[in-house]
This record gives structure tokens, C-alpha cells and sequence, in this order.
């Protein structure tokens, strides 16, 4: 390299370490204004201290964001490095949604213990199994119950993927089992992944006494292809689908909240659906469509987002439709752009309008 190509070197290594020094003094590097820090900036009784703690975890977080760092693992990095800042009281309050660890741990935020793969039916195997998750107060009340069913388009997902709304639940003081269960391709076709959430139903049901529940305040909640086995759990009363290791129980869940699920198989066919009911045109379409048992139906929250291109939010509006109906409660929370899943924001008000549902339903006061 001659002089001249020297020099130039060093003047764009001299400018590029300007640049980077000014982008990193940047304000735009330490603005605030993330829906994930005001979440937590606007909890109740945050002191001068808590605030400035918060603040360094974040522009830390954001930093590195800055230098390419993704997006997610910041995140789950910002909530897991504030919680022992905040209280208890505050704690309830924050999002816990996919910014934080999967797997539950025991004690996971003071205010519940976790209980992981207990098995729902016997001899026990290692899918149809469910974690706990049991409120520490020592009231003597019984407390309401919520099954929760993951999604996954009927052939993937996990309980462990889908556990902060069952944290949220928990900490808000339900009794809460997240389970697996048979999946498409590995035995879970239709009808036996729905008679796998019927088995662990009347398990739950049976576990009142040890998990001081109030059988009469048991709800079901799922997301999508869990929403679907919620409603059709919720809803459906066809003689031939029974618990196969607890035939004699009657155990029905009294409230249903579907997170963007399908509810008409006759009008909304699809491939997945095809490979979830092993193309039982004959009758599948129809014994496993909730929409099939809406005269039947408890009071139901639906919660959809308008731009969800996976399942259409016509699923939930018709099934809304279906239960006004046959004047039967229910509720439709319309998300504004959402798509499948929820975001922050949008989990927040899923997760605000579920428990004022259930606890409305349930006339259930968190203590």
C-alpha cells in the first residue's frame, strides 16, 4: 500500500471510531420508551432507587442491542435481572410473558409452588403429564382451577412453551395444570387428543381435595389448536367421547377462554386439519368442530387478533355469534392488527381480560 492509501486508511479508521463513539452517545441509545420498560417503570410503588437500578439494566440491555445483539434474549435478560429489584406485590403486576424462563421453577415468583410431569392417567407415560402450579396462600377457601392446553397446530408445541399464562393465573391466586398430550404423527389424532385433556380434566377434578379446589369453579384456556380442544372440552356433549381412565366421571370445566381458536372444520378445512382428524371426511369434521355443540356451551371468552392469518377471527366471531344465540355467556376481546400470538401489549390485555372473566364467572376475589 503506497502513502497515499495509508493515509486514507487512517482518516476512515479515524472517522469510523467518531461514528461509532457518537452513535454510542447517542440518545437514541438510552430513550425509554419501550413498552417493556414503561411496563415496568409504571408499577405501583416504585421508589427513586428501584428506578435507577432498572434504568442502568436497561440501557445495558439496549447497548448491546445497539451492536447486534438479538432482540429476545435482551429481553428475557432485562426481566430476569429486575425481578429481585421489585416486591412481591410488584411482581404480581409485571408482564411475565415470553421474556422469562419456560421451564417453571419451584416458588417461581414467592407466590406459587411448582409441581412439574405429573402424570394424568395410568400406567403413566412420559407425554400425558402436566406441571402444578398451586397458589402459596394458606387460606383455607378452596380456590378455582384452570386447565390450560398449549398449541401447536394440533402436532407441535409444549407445555413449557406455554407457561405464562398459567404463571399469571397461578400468581393471581388459581390453581393451575398445564399439561401435555398425544400430538399428531405420535398417536394424538383426533378423537385421542381429546380424549387425552378429558382424562387429565377428571384427574384435575379428582385432585381437589389434595389441591383444595372447588370442582364447581374449574375453567379450561388454550391458545389455538389448545383452544380448540378447550371449547370442544367446554362444549361437547357427545356420549361416545369419554374419559378412557376415569369413564365414570362427570367432571366438566364451567368456563372456557379460546386465545384464537377454530371452531368450524365443515366450513374451514385445511391440511392441518386434514392430518389432525387422519382425513375423516365421514364424521371427524363435524364430532370434533365445536361449533357442533354450541346449544351446549359455558360462558366463553374468545380473544382474537384482526390480522391473524393462521386462524381467521370469523372462528371466534361465529362462535360468538352461536353462543349469544342460545343465550349463553360470552365475550369477544377483538385485538386491532394482531396477528397469531400475541405481543407484549396484546398479552397484557389477554391476560387483564381472562382473569376479570374468570373471576367474574367464578366470583372469585384474589386475596
Amino acid at each position: 500500500m503506497n502513502l497515499s492509501g495509508k493515509k486514507i486508511s487512517i482518516i476512515l479508521a479515524i472517522l469510523l471510531a467518531q461514528s461509532l463513539s457518537a452513535f454510542a452517545q447517542s440518545p437514541t441509545t438510552i430513550q425509554r420508551n419501550s413498552p417493556d420498560y414503561k411496563s415496568v417503570a409504571a408499577l405501583p410503588g416504585m421508589t427513586p432507587s428501584q428506578l435507577e437500578q432498572v434504568n442502568k439494566i436497561y440501557d445495558s440491555c439496549v447497548a448491546r442491542l445497539n451492536m447486534g445483539m438479538p432482540l429476545q434474549p435482551l429481553r428475557r435478560e432485562f426481566f430476569m435481572k429486575i425481578r429481585p429489584i421489585l416486591t412481591s406485590d410488584q411482581l404480581k403486576l409485571l408482564h411475565p410473558a415470553a421474556h422469562l424462563p419456560s421451564r417453571p421453577t419451584q416458588g417461581d415468583l414467592g407466590l406459587y409452588n411448582v409441581t412439574s410431569n405429573i402424570p394424568y392417567v395410568k400406567p403413566p407415560d412420559a407425554v400425558r403429564v402436566g406441571d402444578v402450579y398451586l397458589p402459596k396462600n394458606e387460606a383455607k377457601k378452596l380456590r378455582p382451577a384452570v386447565l390450560y392446553i398449549h398449541g401447536g397446530g394440533w402436532s407441535g408445541g409444549d407445555k413449557l412453551q406455554s407457561s405464562d399464562m398459567p404463571k399469571a393465573l397461578a400468581a393471581h391466586g388459581f390453581v393451575v395444570f398445564n399439561i401435555n398430550y398425544r400430538l399428531v404423527h405420535a398417536g394424538g389424532e383426533f378423537p385421542a387428543n381429546f380424549l387425552d385433556v378429558k382424562d387429565a380434566m377428571a384427574f384435575l377434578a379428582s385432585k381437589s381435595d389434595e389441591w383444595k379446589i372447588d370442582k364447581a369453579k374449574i375453567a379450561v384456556m388454550g391458545g389455538s389448536a389448545g383452544a380448540h380442544l378447550a371449547m370442544l372440552l367446554g362444549y361437547s356433549n357427545n356420549s361416545k367421547f369419554k374419559a378412557p381412565h376415569y369413564p365414570v366421571s362427570i367432571a366438566r370445566p364451567m368456563a372456557v377462554v379460546s386465545f384464537y381458536g377454530p371452531c368450524d372444520f365443515v366450513k374451514g378445512r385445511s391440511g392441518m386439519v386434514d392430518e389432525m382428524l387422519a382425513k375423516d371426511a365421514a364424521t371427524g369434521y363435524v364430532d370434533a368442530a365445536p361449533i357442533t355443540y354450541a346449544t351446549s356451551a359455558v360462558p366463553t371468552l374468545f380473544v382474537h387478533g384482526t390480522k391473524d392469518d393462521v386462524v381467521s377471527i370469523r372462528h371466534s366471531q361465529k362462535m360468538h355469534k352461536a353462543l349469544q344465540d342460545h343465550n349463553i355467556r360470552t365475550e369477544l376481546l377483538v385485538l386491532e392488527g394482531a396477528g397469531h400470538g400475541f405481543a407484549a401489549d396484546d398479552w397484557l390485555k389477554a391476560r387483564d381480560a381472562s382473569i376479570k372473566f374468570l373471576d367474574s364467572v367464578f366470583k372469585f376475589k384474589a386475596e
